[in-house]
């Protein structure tokens, strides 16, 4: 997975998660997820099928911590809460939420204003050839509004790709805002980036004359007792869960000018004592910057964003969540005031999928509600085709046998069931697209998931005719095929079908669908990636064998084992 697809908070992306983000993962609950759930459950359904790395959950409710841990697959069983010192992960973007809170703070001192500019903060420091880049403000940088790249454009040169973000220091992000130059001038639509957080993080190292780290240490977590936070592990060390990125293990991310965007490690119980301060309000010990923090100061992909924290759902029930992805690690952070409920879920795999427990419990708190409604079979055919939102998130809709069914990009198809004139839901995720017309045909649809709200628009009537196989067709693709290779590591693709659809792992690469190709029998394509599967029978009829397109071709023949 490329550098700037990790460290982020909302990973691929809030937008495209809010269109329904499923996958053909083998773990299934036999009960919607909520926070009233055994945390154990929701460690292993991040895990998946991983065989590597471990999980972490803490649930703060009903005046409680509640807390569990997992190993995934076939490793030794993780120690239970209580025995010993709780492992250390790396919470990646996380670290924003730290970031923004110290902002905040500088707000209520007086120290700093939101409408501050670049090229007043950092006079005498940083000679901007761009007037666009000195007049971003420090409100910009907290909500994404900046216009600033993800990354800085010297980033690949900085860094050994094992722990890219090691050597950026602050010299060098001075040089690159000096030469740096915008596409247009500040404020844009929100665009995540990490190049905005970890400047932001300098600015207050700045401004207190002191490491972004020690900021954190003295107003944050040495007042909250959180004594399991920290950027440099030093002694520490050995309690650091090992990373893995699937089954490769990982080196832990070190950082110098990035560590305001993502710096952290942490522990469950850690993360709760800091929630347990963030519900508390300004009359907790975290005092006004608490309530601060939480203030709306923008909209971001499917919702609103305070200072540097995700927030959905109205504003008489809003939920604050924000989430963590490094090479081996991810994680989710997530308030709930008016319960007084906190969610902590933290992972050693990079490949882990906690937004999966995020979403089902964004989805409980905000529940789905749909009355019976039946809509004849011919009538769903109008709404099929492709839509796309304002950030680039599209949405394949196709009308098969009675069934409206929906898929994002690189994800599985869903059903849909009718809920109302132009409107259908999928409860199970806690999804509701209400569809509008132009000239009488579906023109667009708003879909609301967890809180969240976004509108895309129709953009391609015309749709694939397949959205999922008969079962039994499915299941005879399955298997696992192996291609021997004469140097290296056989090459082993493991196909599974769930649901009338195919999803295939190959190598260390996480599990992704594959989609038949009109018009050529046995013929699969993959979305994100140029490649193609093409199955191959006997005179029986089985699939005995598969031809990967990819940069040549490669066979693999099925496995009897």
């Amino acid at each position: 997975m490329p550098v700037q697809s990790r460290i982020r908070g909302f990973f691929l992306c809030v937008s495209v998660l809010a269109l329904g983000l499923t996958g053909l993962g083998p773990v299934a609950w036999a009960q919607p997820l909520s926070l009233a759930s055994d945390p154990a459950v929701m460690a292993r359904v991040a895990l998946g099928e991983l065989k590597h790395g471990q999980a972490a959950v803490g649930v703060w409710r009903d005046g409680k911590a509640h807390e569990a841990r997992v190993q995934s697959g076939d490793a030794t069983p993780a120690a239970a809460p209580g025995s010993g010192a709780p492992p250390l992960f790396e919470i990646g973007s996380i670290s924003k939420v730290f970031t923004g809170l110290l902002l905040a703070q500088a707000v209520e001192r007086g120290d700093l204003g939101l409408d501050d500019r670049l090229g007043d903060v950092l006079a005498g420091k940083v000679a901007f050839s761009s007037p666009a880049v000195a007049s971003i403000t420090l409100r910009q940088l907290v909500t994404h509004s900046s216009c600033l790249p993800r990354l800085p454009p010297d980033f690949r040169e900085a860094g050994p790709p094992e722990s890219p973000y090691r050597r950026y220091d602050r010299p060098r992000m001075w040089a690159a805002l000096a030469s740096l130059q915008l596409t247009q001038a500040p404020p844009c639509e929100a665009s995540y980036s990490n190049l905005g957080f970890g400047l932001l993080g300098e600015i207050l190292s700045e401004r207190y004359g002191k490491p972004w780290s020690e900021l954190v240490r003295e107003r944050i977590t040495a007042p909250l007792g959180m004594t399991d936070t920290l950027q440099h592990l030093g002694e520490q060390a050995p309690r650091l869960a090992p990373g893995f990125d699937g089954r490769q293990p990982t080196t832990p991310w070190d950082m110098q000018a990035f560590a305001g965007a993502g710096a952290l490690r942490s522990t469950v119980p850690d993360l709760l004592r800091f929630s347990r301060a963030v519900l508390a309000g300004r009359n907790g010990p975290l005092g006004p910057a608490a309530e601060r923090m939480l203030t709306p100061l923008g909209r971001i992909d499917t919702g609103e964003i305070g200072y540097g924290v995700w927030i959905r759902g109205p504003k008489e029930r809003r939920s604050y969540f924000h989430e963590g992805w490094t090479s081996g690690y991810r994680s989710v952070w997530m308030v709930l005031p008016e319960t007084q409920e906190a969610f902590v879920l933290l992972t050693s795999n990079g490949q882990a999928q906690p937004w999966r427990v995020r979403n089902a419990i964004a989805g409980s708190y905000y529940p789905v509600v749909a009355s019976p409604f039946t809509l004849p079979a011919d009538q769903l055919t109008p709404y099929a085709g492709l839509y796309r939102s304002s950030v680039g998130g599209t949405l394949t809709v196709v009308a098969q046998d009675g069934v409206l069914y929906r898929r994002p990009v690189n994800v599985a198809f869903r059903a849909l069931t009718p809920a109302g004139p132009d409107r259908f839901v999928d409860q199970e995720q806690g999804l509701s697209y209400q569809f509008t017309r132009q000239n009488g045909q579906p023109a667009a649809a708003t879909v609301t998931q967890g809180g969240g709200e976004q509108t895309l628009t129709r953009i391609e009537v015309r749709a694939p005719a397949l959205a999922v196989l008969p079962d039994a067709v499915a299941a005879g693709y399955a298997g696992r095929f192996v291609a021997q290779r004469v140097f290296g590591a056989d090459l082993v693709l493991d196909v599974r079908a769930a649901d009338g659809q195919l999803a295939v792992q190959s190598g260390n690469f996480p599990r992704v669908p594959v989609f038949p190709v009109p018009g050529r029998p046995d013929r699969f394509a993959y979305e994100v990636v140029k490649a193609e599967l093409q199955f191959e029978r006997d005179a029986g009829g089985r699939v005995v064998a598969l031809v990967l397109h990819q940069n040549g071709e490669h066979r693999a023949v099925r496995a009897t084992d």
